[in-house]
């Protein structure tokens, strides 16, 4: 894995603006209806190639396929693990309870086929791993002979998962995340094994305290979930280097009040726990952004490093160069500048269609992010 060593590296969270004929594939692929390989496989490697390009380009360091070929960052495995069926009663976060006006605000003419949330009905059970196959080789190809240790990707968590696919089929909760983290491990060391760098998705573990998808079976109290989800994600990469993995938690990929967000502060020491050593974290939006001010209290482990979010993925303002290295150098002052890489808050689109934010201002945030991090390297070496 890539680090910081003689400048501020760049990178994201992972999902950016996907084309709008890709989008039609990837949601009748995963409604169930039959899409001709011969249309589909070809559309998802272009793109996945189109994007690779354009971070390239742009002059982002450790880049990501764009989850071209996903529906969506949980979404993803209800076609390629068994156990998924019937529908789950969506929950409202306590932010847009106390202001029900927000959702409808800002939740209209947002592409929402590809948020398909079902439940836990059965035993969760690799199906086929011919898609992630296809992932791997598909970013493989587009970075056309540059290292792997360029590259990340993506993989939802065993808390997340349980979090987002209410279990109706285990005994407990605690019982459904080993099992979720067992059916995991597989994908999470092929990524591994094929040379890139696992970024392992786990808003679970902070969204969780203010967000309940309507009545989920023996779902227990918050920081019992997230000491048990901690767990599940260190059973899952027991195999894995600490180095070649990193965790990203964030506090729902919503435009919302977000005042009832729990804090950094009361979720980091056992977050800390988690095996992989990088972090990547919400720092830039403005419930967050002060944050930056925990580490001065709780210490970053010998090994770790933070990947705080610089720009912001919910509004259409771009971020001044100026102020992405303001940003990164508190962070670096506190933690070591060898410790941090620019990223994001969270990613550009979370679900395939369901962009909060013009695909133009994505691509320039990015480069604005580029920019602040040459800034802050100028300043800190």
């Amino acid at each position: 894995m890539k680090r910081s060593t003689d400048r501020i590296l760049t990178t994201h969270v992972g999902s950016l603006p996907r084309p709008p004929d890709l989008i039609d594939l990837i949601v009748k692929e995963l409604h169930g209806e039959t899409v001709d390989p011969a249309v589909m496989e070809p559309r998802i490697r272009s793109a996945v190639k189109e994007l690779v390009d354009r971070q390239t380009n742009i002059g982002i360091d450790v880049v990501s396929d764009g989850e071209a070929g996903k529906p969506g960052f949980s979404t993803y495995i209800i076609n390629r693990y068994s156990g998924f069926g019937g529908e789950a009663v969506s929950g409202t976060p306590t932010d847009i309870v106390e202001f029900p006006d927000v959702r409808k605000r800002t939740s209209a003419g947002l592409d929402t086929r590809s948020r398909l949330l079902l439940e836990c009905i059965g035993p969760i059970k690799l199906k086929s791993s011919e898609a992630l196959d296809r992932d791997l080789e598909n970013l493989t190809a587009a970075l056309g002979g540059r290292s792997k240790d360029d590259a990340f990707v993506p993989a939802v968590t065993p808390g997340q998962i349980t979090f987002n696919f209410p279990n109706k089929y285990y005994p407990s909760h605690e019982a459904y995340l080993q099992a979720t983290a067992e059916a995991m491990r597989t994908e999470y060391e092929a990524i591994v094994n094929a040379g890139f760098t696992l970024q392992l998705d786990a808003p679970d573990m902070a969204l969780s305290a203010h967000l309940r998808w309507g009545e989920q079976r023996d779902w227990p109290d918050f920081q019992t979930h997230l000491k048990m989800s901690v767990e599940a994600v260190n059973a899952a990469v027991v195999n894995i280097p600490a180095d070649k993995m990193r965790l990203h938690i964030c506090w729902g990929n919503y435009i919302g009040p977000h005042h009832h967000d729990i804090p950094l502060r009361d979720i980091l020491p056992e977050v800390l726990k988690a095996k992989p050593a990088g972090l990547s974290i919400e720092a830039a939006n403005p419930r967050h952004e002060h944050e930056w001010e925990v580490f001065k209290d709780i210490k970053l482990p010998d090994g770790k490093f933070l990947v705080p979010g610089v720009v912001d993925t919910k509004n259409h303002h771009i971020e001044h160069p100026r102020l992405i290295a303001q940003r990164l150098t508190r962070f670096a002052n506190v933690v070591g500048r060898e410790n941090v890489m620019a990223g994001s808050d969270c990613g550009f689109s979370t679900w395939a269609g369901m962009s909060l934010i013009d695909p133009g201002v994505v691509w320039a945030k990015l480069a604005a992010m580029v920019e602040g991090a040459r800034i802050a390297s100028k300043e800190l070496w």
